[in-house]
């Protein structure tokens, strides 16, 4: 019975009882000591900020040549298809099948015979 009072009481919740983690706690700076650590942290910034800048301006520049590239590749489209439409008259479509009218095929000599009555 004692395996069915535990079983009807709820469930807690987080973690179990003694699993707490005993880290220290972590003691703190002075004055000096933080304004080190913070110049430290910013002098990293703006190393990477510097790093980051040159690499937007060179991948900006690499856009532009490639952009210019897809410009030229659609201009010498667009003049050929006007030089096509120029130089050749057009050419007429073939009909399809469907849009003949079906013709019936005569009948032989011996199938008419054979339909006379």
């Amino acid at each position: 019975m004692a395996a069915d009072e535990t079983a009807q009481q709820p469930r807690r919740r987080g973690r179990p009882p003694g699993s707490k983690s005993t880290t220290g706690t972590r003691r703190r700076l002075d004055g000096h000591e933080l304004t080190q650590q913070l110049n430290g942290m910013v002098a990293e910034l703006i190393k990477e900020n510097r790093k980051l800048k040159r690499q937007v301006e060179k991948l900006t520049a690499r856009g532009a040549k490639a952009a210019s590239g897809a410009v030229e590749r659609s201009l010498r489209t667009i003049q050929r298809r006007v030089q096509k439409a120029l130089g050749t008259p057009q050419r007429r479509k073939r009909r399809t099948t469907a849009a003949k009218p079906t013709a019936r095929k005569r009948a032989t000599a011996t199938t008419r015979k054979r339909r006379k009555p």
